[in-house]
């Protein structure tokens, strides 16, 4: 912690307790940068009140908490584990259900942040509690500010004037440098954006800082059977997890059947009593509507020869939410053991939570559906960019025979194929047809150019998920942070983002319809080398590069 602000601790902890006395939370957390270098983006808990987390006593800039708050600039709250896929594990992990995110920028920085946890009374956060914590976040800054600390000394009213410049669009190899702000004596001489662009630009913001209030109107479908069958195939491979002795699914909400058991072997009716009364406590601290299920439907895999499953035989109980992102209505996973599982276990049971999840969130929408919708969204009747949808169509097209030659399973080729196709879907929305081949652009225009990726995201997430939306926000971030919207670095950018930033850095280069002289095959190899480790990441690269002969048309 920096010595300036363990010096003001009291005062910081005096503020915070604001979080209970007008939010009513009843955890919360302060967190600031943890220097005064605009690079480093890491941020520590400098004071709270009852949030004894030792594992997030330092963040890092990839933390999905903190990743929302720089590309949403706002704050927001979840309610519920099943409400946002990105928290609930996190929430699961410790303890809670609830929780408001208020950010602290200082001259477009983010210096830090307000995290606030279950509200009291089991209440959810609302509106109100947005206000009250946006004032509670402001006497964080002021106090900041009064001591000079983050950059955050008064800015002079007086500023010298700067003649405008302009900026060159950069080549599919350079990163996108934002300016601060336009120069004040230029405001008469630029061009300015459209309405429309700028519209498009805060409609998207504004929906993707709301999202986490999203329901089943707002494009998600209640859980159905078909979704629980094709989660209840994979349910026996539960039992293959060593020390497993039975395995549940249990929906809370819209279906017939409600839970499904699979067992190792007979299971009596206080091993069933011991099940029931787990997830009855579970349901409850995640604040969702309680179940009474005497004797479920009970599935025998492997037969009722091994011994007899008893409640004595238990000694561990695990249970997770199973997320869907299109799915509205909770379903858990819970999982018996004859005792805790180890680090493999734990590894093993992960593992099938996702695969169930992904199980869930395709059974009730087909590739062919959502390929029409992709289209849809790309090349609209009302207003058609040849350019702009050849170009994803390329893209696309490459991005699905790379991953397919680096062998990754079939779901994922399609929704890199998917996410490859509506990469640039936020240029549509952005001043395309103006701004698309000129050689120079503005501050202004150049930022707004940046903001595509947000508002593609935006755009294909209510119609084509999660995952497709994370792929189309990421794919300008680079392997060594300096990219965009977010700063993600390595692994923390998704694959999918990875393998399409390669595929559409090699296409615009290389591309007739660019808007560049097109490179040779031999130069666009000698120039994504160059960005190895850098904007690319080296390992896919260079799979890259090899299979290309593979890959070409």
């Amino acid at each position: 912690m920096l010595d300036e602000i363990k010096a003001l601790e009291p005062q910081l902890k005096q503020i915070v307790y604001g979080c209970v006395e007008h939010v009513q939370a009843t955890k919360a957390a302060l967190y600031l940068s943890a220097s005064h270098d605009l690079n480093d983006k890491t941020y520590e808990m400098v004071t709270g009140y009852q949030f004894n987390d030792p594992l997030r006593r330092t963040v890092k800039g990839n933390d999905d908490l903190v990743d929302r708050l720089v590309v949403k600039r706002n704050a927001f709250y979840v309610n519920g584990l099943g409400s946002d896929q990105r928290f609930s594990e996190m929430l699961f992990r410790q303890g809670t259900d609830r929780i408001l995110a208020i950010p602290l920028f200082a001259r477009g920085r983010l210096v830090g942040f307000l995290d606030m946890r279950d509200k009291a009374a089991k209440k959810p956060f609302d509106h109100p509690d947005l206000d009250a914590a946006r004032k509670i976040a402001d006497q964080v800054v002021d106090l900041l500010s009064a001591r000079k600390l983050y950059g955050l000394a008064p800015i002079p009213l007086a500023a010298a004037e700067v003649a405008p410049q302009r900026v060159m669009t950069p080549s599919p190899m350079a990163p996108l440098v934002m300016p601060s702000a336009a120069p004040a004596a230029a405001a008469e001489q630029r061009s300015e954006l459209s309405a429309a662009a700028r519209k498009a630009i805060e409609g998207a913001r504004e929906v993707m800082s709301r999202k986490q209030h999203a329901t089943a109107a707002s494009g998600k479908r209640l859980v159905t059977e078909e979704d629980l069958e094709a989660a209840r195939l994979l349910l026996p491979a539960a039992l293959a997890i060593p020390g497993a002795l039975l395995a549940v699914l249990t929906a809370t909400r819209n279906v017939a059947e409600a839970q499904t058991v699979v067992s190792s072997s007979t299971m009596t009716a206080d091993a069933n009593d011991a099940l029931q009364k787990h997830i009855r406590g579970w349901l409850e601290r995640a604040n969702q509507p309680q179940m009474d299920v005497p004797m479920p439907r009970i599935v025998y895999p492997f037969g009722t020869n091994a011994e007899i499953v008893t409640a004595a035989r238990i000694g561990a109980l695990v249970s997770a939410p199973v997320i869907a992102h299109s799915v509205e209505g909770l379903v858990v996973l819970t999982v018996a053991f004859a005792q805790p599982p180890d680090v493999v276990g734990q590894r093993a049971l992960r593992l099938l939570l996702r695969q169930i999840e992904q199980s869930v969130e395709g059974a009730g929408s087909s590739a062919r559906d959502r390929w029409r919708i992709a289209e849809k969204l790309l090349e609209p009747d009302f207003q058609r960019y040849p350019d702009l949808v050849d170009h994803c169509r390329e893209v696309s097209t490459l991005a699905q025979r790379f991953a397919t030659a680096i062998e990754l399973p079939v779901a994922q080729v399609e929704s890199i194929r998917l996410a490859a196709f509506v990469h640039d879907v936020g240029l549509r929305l952005i001043d395309y047809d103006r701004l698309y081949r000129r050689l120079n652009l503005l501050p202004e225009e150049l930022k707004a150019m940046s903001e595509h990726p947000i508002v593609g995201a935006a755009i294909v997430e209510p119609l084509l998920g999660n995952d497709i939306a994370q792929a189309v926000l990421r794919h300008h971030e680079r392997v060594d942070g300096r990219g965009y919207p977010s700063h993600l670095s390595g692994n923390a950018i998704p694959l999918a983002s990875r393998v399409i930033q390669i595929c559409d850095a090699y296409i615009a280069m290389t591309s007739r319809r660019s808007y560049q002289a097109p490179f040779t095959a031999q130069d666009a190899h000698k120039r994504m080398l160059e960005g190895a480790g850098t904007q690319f990441d080296d390992a896919l690269l260079q799979k890259f590069i090899r299979l290309l002969p593979e890959l070409a048309p």
